[in-house]
């Protein structure tokens, strides 16, 4: 399928050798357009084929013999940045000539890096927005400008994690280079920024508002006033999964989650932020190597890391933004496979469901019974509390408006919510409480 657009043998042998015979959609619309120069907005899914519709069209435009930088590619993680690295080895290995492909992330040794750019420049940089402009700008050893190809990859979280003056800082050596850009959701001020550097450009958006993959399942479990560890190491002993990707929104409940599953006989991996590059490494290696059968995972894992047979992806807590629950479940149904999305909810997340389900994604609603799933009624058909109520004004009055300094309004409203918030957790407990006593009763 790739034989129409000529590439380099080399090319075509690497895609040869890792399994790639046929186009995805993704990389369909793509190259024909970054063969021909176009500045590309592509707008799909995690997982479905974007990285190679960039390394394709860059390798076949390389002049290997141009000692200078020809592609820059911005990442916003060291984990992706490895990640791209690998896929580009793996082709360039079958190049007769040498190419030299550089990846620049942070926990790498600084001095070695500056002394080998003052010898020669790579022909593709791959690297963070802190790395590049360390090297591109404050000590100017990596010459970016020469750059005819600028990639930024999973996007709106370079944009999100990264001040935009930097991301300036590095835009600004560029000397009107193509620009591919690539992600699963498009921020706000994310498009602003990329008006400003992309007069023209072709958006190839195959999300739209369906932000569901068809080949996933989704499952919303209710917690009620369950035990969330019981519930999820019953879940996994009825599913046994090939690898379920365990998703919780802190550090500290990530430690807390895989402490309790290997107390209860897992092997269980943990990935989260605190883990030095070494130990991430390790950890990614074991699971291509299937040492592990379970994942537990902040959202980290869920940002640009390739984790192959993902079968089972488990949201122990709702990440509080919505974009990032669509990027989890990416994690899951790769490359034409099958997958399974199952989330634990409560009557607080009533309406985060239904933003998700006004996104596109089709849900079913189960009860985890005797070992066995089955299908409830509606999300929330047992509990019935009213809106507002007498306890919640009076949470309001304690803060009155009126003159008030900056930053209270903001203040005030976390205040009140956190207030209503508890109360109604404290109303939604009373009411499963009495409801486990009546069936004792019965």
């Amino acid at each position: 399928m790739f034989s129409k657009y000529n590439l380099k043998e080399y090319i075509n042998e690497g895609l040869e050798s890792i399994g790639f015979f046929e186009e995805t959609e993704i990389q369909k619309k793509v190259i024909p357009l970054a063969l021909s120069g176009e500045n590309v907005v592509g707008k799909s899914q995690t997982g479905s084929g974007k990285t190679h519709a960039f390394i394709i069209p860059i390798l076949q435009k390389l002049d290997v013999n141009n000692p200078n930088v020809h592609a820059v590619i911005i990442v916003p993680t060291r984990e992706l940045g490895f990640q791209i690295y690998e896929e580009f080895t793996k082709i360039t290995k079958f190049s007769k000539d040498f190419i030299d492909v550089r990846l620049y992330v942070g926990g790498t040794n600084r001095d070695s890096e500056i002394s080998r750019l003052n010898k020669s420049q790579p022909h593709i940089v791959i690297g963070t927005i802190g790395k590049i402009k360390d090297l591109a700008v404050t000590t100017n050893v990596l010459k970016i400008y020469n750059a005819n190809i600028v990639v930024v990859d999973e996007a709106d979280m370079v944009f999100e994690t990264n001040e935009f003056e930097e991301i300036d800082y590095i835009f600004s050596k560029f000397i009107n280079p193509q620009i591919l850009t690539f992600s699963a959701t498009f921020s706000e001020a994310m498009v602003h920024f990329l008006d400003k550097y992309l007069s023209k450009n072709k958006l190839i958006d195959l999300v739209g508002k369906n932000n569901q993959k068809e080949s996933i399942e989704h499952i919303f479990i209710p917690t009620k006033n369950r035990d969330k560890n019981m519930l999820l190491l019953e879940l996994l002993k009825t599913f046994n999964p090939y690898l379920a990707l365990i998703f919780a929104n802190t550090k500290t409940k990530v430690d807390e989650i895989a402490d309790f599953l290997v107390n209860n006989g897992l092997k269980v991996a943990k990935i989260s932020g605190d883990l030095e590059p070494r130990e991430r490494k390790q950890v990614l290696k074991r699971l291509k190597d299937g040492q592990y059968q379970y994942v537990v995972a902040s959202d980290l894992a869920s940002r640009g890391l390739d984790i192959e047979g993902v079968s089972h992806v488990i949201n122990y807590e709702l990440p509080n933004d919505i974009e990032f629950f669509i990027h989890r479940i990416g994690r899951t149904a790769r490359y034409n496979m099958n997958g399974t999305s199952i989330s634990f909810y409560d009557y607080l997340d009533d309406e985060y469901i239904k933003k998700l389900n006004a996104k596109g994604l089709k849900s079913c609603y189960m009860n985890l019974k005797n070992g066995e799933l089955v299908l409830t009624k509606e999300r929330n058909s047992d509990v019935h509390i009213k809106k507002t109520s007498k306890e919640e004004e009076a949470i309001h009055k304690k803060y009155p408006l009126g003159k008030v300094k900056p930053g209270y309004r903001k203040k005030r409203k976390e205040k009140i919510n956190k207030e209503v918030h508890k109360l109604k957790r404290e109303k939604i407990n009373n009411i499963y409480k009495r409801k486990a006593k009546e069936n004792e009763n019965r």
